[in-house]
Order: C-alpha cells, then sequence, then structure tokens
C-alpha cells in the first residue's frame, strides 16, 4: 500500500514539474501598434519607423514571418530569438510616390506567442506633387481637385434608390469646408469628411431616390459643391457636379394574362421629315400616337435631348383605340450644321416597347 502511495506522488510530483515547464512562453510587449507620420509632401521620399517590442515572458521570443498588405508598405524583422527581457525592433518603410491623400497600412506579425499575430499600422496624409494630383484628380477648380464631376449612374428601375461617389482633393494651403447647393428633392449629397485638412481628400456620395425624380427616363441634374476656406477670407470655391440616371417602369413581376391585356404604343412612322428649315423661322410638324392595346396607355413623358427641338404632347392618358398627338418645334437657329438630324423619345407604360423613338430630320434652307 505505501508502495502505491509512493507511485502516485512521484506520478504528481512529476505533472507538477512538467506543468511548471509548460507554463513557460514568450510575451510581446510592442511600444506602440499605430504610428502616425502627421502630414509630409511627397517629395519627401520614403518614410521609416521602427516597432519595437519587448519579451516579456520567461522564455525565447521568436518572429517567423512579417506580412504587408500594400506594396507599398515594406517591413523587415529580426531572424534572431529575442530572449526574456531583451527588445528588439520591426522596421517599416513607407513609399509615398504617386499616393496623395491619408493613409493607414497594416503589418502583420508572426510570432511564437499567444496570440501568434499582432497587427501593427502605419498612417499620415502626404501632399502630393502637382504631377501626382493631376494625374489621379485631373478636374481642378480652385484649390478643390476632383476624380470626375459627372457621375452617369445608368438605367434604375422606378422605386429603387442608387448612390454615386466622386473623391475631392484638397490641393491648396487651407481647409476646406465642404457644403452644397441642392435644388433638387430627389438627390441627397453628403460629403465624408465634410471639413478637408489641405493635402487630405473628402468622399462626396450623391443618393438618388427614383421615387422622388420629377420625370421618367433621363434626369440630368446638377448640384453646386461650395467648398469654404476655413481660415482665410477667399471666395468660397463653386464646382457644378452633374448626375445624370435614366428612371425606368418595372415591368418584370407581369404575368402572361396582364401583358395580353396590356396597353399598346403604336407610332404611324418612325420619321418625321421637316421639309425645309429657315434661320429665323420656327418649324412645326407633329405625329400621333395611338392605345392600340386592351387598357390604359399612360404617356409618361416626350422629349428630346437636342436644343434645337421641343415637343408636347396633347394627352397625357389614352383608352384603347385612342390617339394623341405631339407637337414638334424645331429652332433652326439653334441646329448644329446644316442637317437636323435628331430623335424624339416617347415614354409609356407599354410593357413589350416602354421607349418609342422617332427620328427627326430636315436640311437647312
Amino acid at each position: 500500500m505505501k508502495q502505491a502511495w509512493r507511485h502516485i506522488a512521484t506520478v504528481l510530483l512529476g505533472a507538477v514539474a512538467l506543468g511548471g515547464s509548460m507554463m513557460a512562453q514568450p510575451v510581446a510587449s510592442w511600444n506602440e501598434t499605430i504610428h502616425d507620420f502627421g502630414t509630409f509632401h511627397e517629395s519627401a521620399g520614403k518614410q521609416m519607423c521602427r516597432f519595437v517590442v519587448t519579451n516579456t515572458g520567461d522564455s525565447a521570443m521568436v518572429i517567423t514571418q512579417v506580412k504587408s498588405t500594400c506594396g507599398c508598405t515594406v517591413a523587415s524583422h529580426p531572424t534572431d530569438p529575442i530572449l526574456p527581457g531583451a527588445s528588439d525592433g520591426i522596421d517599416i518603410t513607407f513609399t509615398p510616390t504617386g499616393r496623395p491623400g491619408p493613409f493607414e497600412k497594416g503589418v502583420w506579425v508572426y510570432t511564437n506567442t499567444t496570440p501568434n499575430r499582432t497587427r501593427l499600422a502605419i498612417k499620415g496624409i502626404v501632399v502630393g506633387s502637382p504631377e501626382t494630383v493631376s494625374r489621379y484628380f485631373p478636374v481642378g477648380v480652385g484649390d478643390l481637385q476632383f476624380t470626375n464631376l459627372t457621375m452617369a449612374v445608368g438605367e434604375v428601375k422606378k422605386g429603387l434608390l442608387r448612390n454615386s461617389s466622386i473623391t475631392a482633393y484638397n490641393s491648396g494651403t487651407d481647409t476646406l469646408v465642404i457644403t452644397f447647393d441642392n435644388n433638387t428633392s430627389h438627390i441627397n449629397p453628403h460629403a465624408v469628411p465634410n471639413t478637408v485638412a489641405p493635402g487630405d481628400i473628402s468622399t462626396l456620395t450623391f443618393f438618388f431616390d427614383t421615387m422622388r425624380t420629377p420625370v421618367w427616363g433621363i434626369n440630368d441634374n446638377h448640384i453646386t459643391i461650395i467648398a469654404t476656406p476655413l481660415h482665410d477670407d477667399k471666395a468660397p470655391i463653386n464646382a457644378d457636379a452633374n448626375i445624370v440616371v435614366n428612371v425606368v417602369e418595372d415591368f418584370s413581376q407581369l404575368t402572361d394574362e396582364e401583358r395580353a391585356k396590356a396597353p399598346i404604343c403604336e407610332i404611324p412612322s418612325e420619321k418625321l421629315i421637316f421639309e425645309g428649315l429657315h434661320i429665323g423661322e420656327i418649324a412645326e410638324n407633329n405625329f400621333s400616337i395611338k392605345n392600340a392595346g386592351k387598357s390604359n396607355l399612360i404617356i409618361r413623358r416626350v422629349m428630346s435631348l437636342d436644343k434645337a427641338i421641343t415637343a408636347k404632347c396633347d394627352k397625357t392618358l389614352l383608352k384603347p383605340g385612342k390617339e394623341a398627338t405631339v407637337t414638334i418645334k424645331v429652332n433652326p437657329n439653334k441646329v448644329s450644321g446644316n442637317v437636323l438630324n435628331s430623335q424624339i423619345t416617347i415614354i409609356t407604360n407599354d410593357p413589350s416597347t416602354p421607349r418609342a423613338t422617332v427620328r427627326v430630320v430636315g436640311e437647312m434652307k
């Protein structure tokens, strides 16, 4: 019995000794995990910093690998073990060439500690050279540079929301406060951030609500971006942003029965000819629209993008078998060149042809 107890005691002492040896492990203690370079010019070249790590554990620490999240950021690490109580460092180099504006880059450091990886980060603001700024932000209005000022959102079904964004860069020496002059009810613009320091960027997002759009089809909207200097007495910068959205009807949920009973927009001719156009004389012509379907035809819009043409329809709703007249007026003074070659777009609730077109042609005399 005594021998059995001696055996149990020996096993327990061995387990305690083994457990004690297993508890010995390295611990990584960093002097910082985020380094801010502040604001500096691109011409200053590569920026370098060192993250110092101290092994506050009781066994050797080994840095096995470092991984950068961007090719502009290079990290080097010690290959020898870091003994308990000793310190070493991770050297990180950032190359700002061609990277104007704010940045934040990460580097993952893998070790034999628990946890086995640590994220180090560098950040700052690069004041770009004129060449770099013009390459990445080619549209300039005063001290504010833009990636672009025209946003073609494309086709959007009525009832849906869409947004489009551009980026603005402050190339000046004063902080700019961004606001908007917006006379629309269907576009909601936001600038994040709305206060932009020199060398910093702002993302301008325009939220488009198709339920509030005034017309079907092409919506060509203009919103003024206003950038006011925070400290100087200079006049605000005004830039005109152009947002183009094509609002269409969604017929995808119609059943075969509903389609069979749908209205049909019928136009007798696809071409409207103006025999003679004379400078100073407004020319007028017309064509008809017939509802050849089995339910009411809604004429949502009759339009032309040509500034020389105006179009007006005398009805907006046609019962089956009924007709409407579209009157076209041409101002020869606004015709580009000696030949008129444009088109009228008719938008209706005809699911088979929601957009019909009529070519408008003529020759100047």
